[in-house]
């Protein structure tokens, strides 16, 4: 095509149309003049994508997306972890998992002990070693069975648990359990009933000393130190609690304190206070650390932790208390050596009056007459419930501690006078000091006092 541009310069040019690469469709110009040749390309169409097209594009982004997602997603978890695992003092690595127990009976797993004594281990280690403690240790705990005559079901008056304590066959339990009792029988942990025969029992400290003629399916348990025991050490109890069903049953827990006064029976002594569940039937059976020694005899008996505003007395509920081994060893020592302990009492126990009960009923303060024991010293002397000991010999008694502690001075034979507040009055009464171990359990017609002076 020849055109002119208006200058007087002839110009020759012609049109292509084609489509580039991507599909597009353009217009290719080309030109001639006299500075030579040109060209010029311009698209004029675009090219439209398939609609599968799109949907395909779209798809492939959405995944890109989701996956970028889920890599920021767990490395902000990882590093939750990481944040989580420093406070712990972990520095990130996992804890190890303790070990699963290989007994249905076996409960919460403890920390290992470290050769230093520390229970605790080191941070973040934790293991349970209850059930190679049971193991080693069960075939040396006994089922006690306490009859008042014959063995036979009928005749059964107590049932506890015990443990050997040496290789001659002889076993500690408490002195309730075989309390008002002639005939004894240990009852092994693979079910084989044993005779034994009573060496002697220490009512004061609740402990008992049993002895078997055949000890050879019995381990003799290695015992501990109960002064060094903590508060906070973990323990656990071999018992037999409720019944036969629950035979050799374990129970795990802490101590809660040490040195803890607490009154049991009337009788005031020094307790290992833990909350591993103590049943009536673990009367008697070790307490043990996690080093598998006996650091303790479990009571179960009623437990008075302490006297609320009125006087009346607390129980201890949800709580188990254990004599220390120390105690208990010395207290058997004796036993066996001697046949017998003698404890100086008057076979009675006591509420304190305190300064505001005595007020408020006009009466004055002292130790109440509780519980009297039939045949005991306070019975022959003439004792009532409710009498009020204000003084013995010339010591005054303001509680039932001072009277206990008194009665405790005085040798088996001494006699003491008591001075008596009762119905308005003022008396003495002399009462010969006798052996508490000597004493039966039956309370003087089943009376009891304080009620009159809202004790009970």
């Amino acid at each position: 095509m020849k055109t002119n541009n208006g200058s007087g310069v002839d110009m020759y040019s012609e049109s292509k149309y084609s489509y580039n690469e991507d599909g597009d469709m353009q217009k290719n110009v080309i030109w001639h003049d006299d500075n030579g040749t040109h060209s010029e390309t311009t698209i004029i169409q675009k090219k439209v994508p398939a609609a599968g097209t799109i949907i395909l594009t779209a798809v492939v982004f959405l995944l890109i997306g989701a996956l970028i997602a889920s890599m920021i997603f767990f490395a902000r978890f990882a590093g939750i972890r990481s944040i989580a695992d420093a406070l712990r003092g972990n520095s990130g690595q996992q804890q190890e998992q303790p070990t699963p127990p290989v007994d249905d009976t076996i409960p919460t797993p403890v920390p290992r002990e470290t050769p230093s004594g520390n229970q605790g281990g080191e941070p973040g280690s934790f293991v349970n070693n209850i059930p190679e403690i049971y193991k080693n240790n069960v075939t040396g705990v006994v089922v006690v069975q306490s009859y008042n005559g014959k063995a036979r079901l009928s005749n059964l008056v107590g049932t506890g648990t015990g443990f050997c304590i040496s290789d001659n066959g002889c076993i500690i339990t408490n002195a309730h359990v075989v309390e008002d009792a002639d005939t004894y029988q240990a009852v092994t942990y693979n079910g084989k009933t044993l005779d034994a025969s009573l060496i002697g029992k220490d009512v004061r400290t609740d402990i008992a000393v049993l002895k078997v003629k055949d000890a050879s399916l019995l381990k003799v348990l290695e015992t501990g130190d109960s002064s060094a025991v903590q508060t906070g050490d973990f323990v656990f109890a071999i018992g037999h609690p409720t019944g036969d069903e629950l035979s050799f049953t374990a129970t795990f827990g802490m101590v809660g304190a040490v040195n803890r006064s607490v009154i049991i029976d009337g009788m005031r002594n020094s307790y290992i206070q833990v909350d591993a569940a103590i049943n009536p039937g673990n009367s008697g059976g070790p307490l043990f650390d996690m080093n598998g020694r006996v650091i303790g005899v479990n009571s179960a008996k009623t437990v008075i932790a302490s006297y609320d505003e009125n006087g009346e007395a607390i129980s201890a509920e949800g709580l188990g208390f254990a004599i220390p081994i120390n105690t208990a060893l010395e207290t058997a020592r004796a036993i066996i050596e001697n046949g017998s302990i003698v404890r100086p009492g008057i076979g009675i126990s006591t509420i304190v009056i305190d300064e505001d009960t005595a007020a408020k009923y006009d009466i004055p303060v002292g130790a109440l007459v509780y519980s009297i024991l039939e045949d005991g010293p306070g019975h022959l002397a003439g004792l009532h419930v409710d009498d009020i000991i204000i003084k013995a010999d010339d010591t005054d008694i303001p509680d039932s501690e001072s009277l206990g502690h008194y009665i405790s001075t005085k040798s088996l034979g001494d006699v003491v006078k008591l001075t008596v507040f009762r119905d308005g009055e003022t008396i003495t009464i002399d009462i010969t000091i006798g052996d508490l171990n000597q004493l039966g359990s039956t309370v003087l017609n089943d009376e009891y006092g304080g009620e009159k002076y809202g004790l009970r």
